[in-house]
């Protein structure tokens, strides 16, 4: 009864915010140590000029608490075999529950549907950490998920299948799937299910535009529900309350899966609608703080998750745009989207890694018609089917419009914000905006923000030492080499590597090495080829497979012998000597000297290319790097080539857990001999810095 009455009195008005902030401080000290001070500063803070010190401690030891409950969920070990209830399907895997555990299983060609209890046999996957600072955290996503074990299934039996509102949702879908054309059902996915399904050229195409906030439910979709409901209710039952509005809007949210654009909106109309009754009144600013909260105590994972951010900046930032009076309500439209294109923008461009100038002009006018559009008729569309053969014509006109719009608008590639970069950036928005308020000091706030932007962009011209990036890219081979000032680049093998060079902002390279034509080395090399400039394409001139699939492209083949400079940097040739009639054996190998330290890339170089090279260039195979052939297979690096090199640093590209067993513990042992060896799946991007007088290794995990 007391905490009845203390929330009829509405606690805390005008200071929600202070605790959102402490939570969010507080979460993220467990990313970085460097906010342990910010967060230690904040709460003195709160402590001399506020007496919310003491509910803000109880607030923080209930997310000790939640994240002590997320461990024991994580820790929990789970069978090779047990049964199962199935929640949510997907075409190769299904979500179910065990023992109240959330588990990902992957499973092709499964027949199981939401509600189904089955008995499978499972097989526990590694949770991959990051490999490098800006990539896409799965793990932490499946964590926002609430997901906290995955791994490989068999389904051996169906005990019986119960009602699941997932169940609801699936059959709806199978329906909706059946009766609309292929663009009209990737359209409802995205505006009326929350499950943006597109195509991955016209997602790009609303992002690179700057209009991707449209296909999320958020606060536009759940408003305009709300008052389509309501006119309906009224004009058909003259009902006047909000009662059943909301209650239908609740019944959609659970009908979704609570996704959280979609009931962070829910929560903020109906904290707001209950916010009317009472003398007093929280402010919008505390709606969407107490929101914020009870979306990060029911999972804290949730502020790794760019859509869950999103939606929360996004309307932080709409709370403080006001319309001046007589202000036209265009330039009302592109100056707020200016504030939010910029307050989101670190966000977007770990997204996209892409900024469009011509967004500017048009994404204010597109994000306006293209709402007015797709809500109305996807939400007309997902319960009448049958207008299908006219409202297809809409999505279609949209994803050429907006796609031929995307390619001839100019694209600025842009490097991903680390978060010691996104720290700075919104350090200086923040100034920046203050400035504006204070109409005092601008011309600083403005010249500080747009000197830190341009220095992030130019970023590469500022760098000063050779950089050589062994890809942390699984069972697999991919190193970029970069020289001083941006002066010159070079790819050697290209497997599951497009999304680092991407995130980096790279647009171009001079030399893209294919060292030979198996899949672990080839692997993004159509991506490669179609996103970026590439000069010159080198492959083994052995290689027939090589000679057919880069037929079409800027290429030539090599051997031994062959030379290049990659700007300064010679760059040799030293194998493939001669036709062994096998990929392996007829690899690219190559050797460059920076500076006083020798380098050499051994590919997949076998004991037969091996003994080539000794033969010819034994008295030249000394190296100080060496990247070790066929990830540490003993089918290479012989203690005979190794006496040659004598390494004091072995590199090894290798995937965790591989069903080769790589790297083999003999070779392991026998590169240590000569000097450190570094393995990727354990430590990580392994990334040497170089200039004259300088030389270190950095990994991105310690080992």
């Amino acid at each position: 009864m007391r905490l009845s009455k203390l929330l009829k009195k509405k606690p805390f008005c005008n200071d929600c915010h202070h605790f959102l902030f402490v939570v969010i401080l507080f979460l993220l000290c467990f990313k970085s140590i460097g906010f342990i001070p910010l967060l230690f500063l904040y709460l003195v803070y709160l402590y001399l000029k506020t007496k919310l010190i003491i509910p803000i401690l109880i607030l923080i030891s209930f997310f000790i608490l939640r994240l002590s409950i997320f461990t024991i969920a994580l820790n929990i070990e789970i069978p090779n075999e047990m049964e199962v209830y199935v929640s949510e399907v997907e075409d190769t895997s299904y979500i179910c529950y065990y023992s109240g555990i959330k588990i990902k299983v992957y499973e092709k060609n499964h027949l199981n549907e939401p509600g189904d209890i089955v008995y499978i046999s499972y097989k526990e996957s590694y949770l991959k950490d990051k490999s490098y600072e800006e990539e896409f955290n799965y793990k932490e996503y499946l964590y926002s998920k609430e997901i906290y074990h995955q791994g490989l299934g068999r389904t051996r039996k169906q005990i019986k299948n119960t009602f699941s509102i997932h169940s609801l949702k699936y059959q709806y879908k199978r329906y909706l799937k059946e009766n609309l054309s292929n663009e009209s059902y990737s359209y409802l996915m995205a505006v009326v299910f929350g499950e943006n399904n597109l195509e991955e050229n016209i997602k790009d195409s609303y992002s690179i535009l700057g209009l991707s906030h449209i296909l999320a439910i958020s606060g536009l979709h759940i408003i305009f529900l709300y008052h389509i409901i309501s006119f309906c209710l009224l004009k058909l039952f003259h009902y006047y309350d909000n009662k059943i509005p909301l209650l239908i809007l609740f019944l959609y949210c659970i009908f979704l899966g609570f996704i959280p654009s979609c009931f962070r909106a829910f929560l903020f109309l109906l904290f707001t609608e209950l916010n009317k009754k009472g003398r007093i009144k929280y402010t919008k600013l505390d709606i969407l703080s107490i929101t914020a909260i009870l979306f990060l105590l029911y999972n804290p994972y949730l502020l790794n998750q760019t859509g869950f951010i999103l939606t929360f900046l996004v309307s932080f930032v709409l709370l403080f745009i006001e319309r001046k009076e007589l202000e036209n309500k265009l330039l009302f439209q592109y100056r707020s989207y200016i504030i939010i294109y910029f307050s989101t923008l670190p966000f977007v461009i770990n997204i996209t890694n892409k900024i469009s100038l011509l967004s500017f002009l048009l994404s204010p006018i597109f994000s306006t018609f293209i709402g007015f559009i797709l809500l109305p008729i996807s939400y007309i569309l997902s319960l009448l089917p049958i207008l299908d053969y006219v409202f297809k014509y809409v999505y279609l006109f949209l994803n050429t419009y907006l796609e031929g719009i995307s390619q001839y608008t100019i694209l600025l590639p842009i490097r991903s914000f680390s978060l010691f970069y996104m720290v700075i950036y919104y350090a200086l928005f923040l100034m920046l905006v203050y400035f504006i308020l204070k109409r005092k000091r601008m011309i600083l706030g403005f010249s500080l923000f747009i000197s830190y932007l341009l220095l992030f962009l130019n970023l590469d011209f500022a760098n000063p030492y050779y950089r050589i990036t062994f890809i942390d890219c699984g069972q697999g081979d991919s190193c970029l080499i970069e020289l001083p000032n941006n002066k010159g680049r070079m790819l050697i093998d290209a497997f599951n590597s497009y999304s680092y060079l991407k995130s980096r902002g790279i647009s171009s390279i001079d030399y893209f090495i294919i060292t030979h034509s198996d899949s672990d080395h080839i692997g993004d090399y159509e991506k490669i080829l179609k996103n970026m400039n590439v000069s010159m394409i080198y492959y083994p001139i052995y290689d027939e497979k090589c000679i057919t699939l880069l037929k079409n492209y800027k290429s030539k083949g090599i051997k031994s012998g062959y030379e290049f400079l990659l700007s300064n940097l010679d760059i040799k040739v030293i194998a493939p000597i001669e036709n062994h009639n096998d990929a392996n054996s007829n690899s690219i190998v190559l050797q460059f000297d920076i500076f006083n330290k020798t380098y050499l890339f051994g590919a997949d170089m076998e004991l037969i290319e091996e003994n080539d090279i000794i033969k010819k260039y034994k008295n030249e195979l000394k190296s100080d790097i060496l990247k070790v052939s066929h990830h540490g297979s003993d089918t290479s690096s012989s203690k005979a080539l190794l006496d040659y090199v004598r390494p004091n640093y072995s590199i090894i590209s290798v995937g965790y857990q591989n069903s080769y067993h790589l790297p083999k513990q003999e070779v392991v042992k026998r590169l240590s001999e000569y000097g450190k060896v570094y393995i990727t799946y354990k430590m990580g991007n392994i990334t040497i810095y170089q200039k004259e007088n300088t030389f270190f290794i950095k990994t991105f995990k310690n080992s």
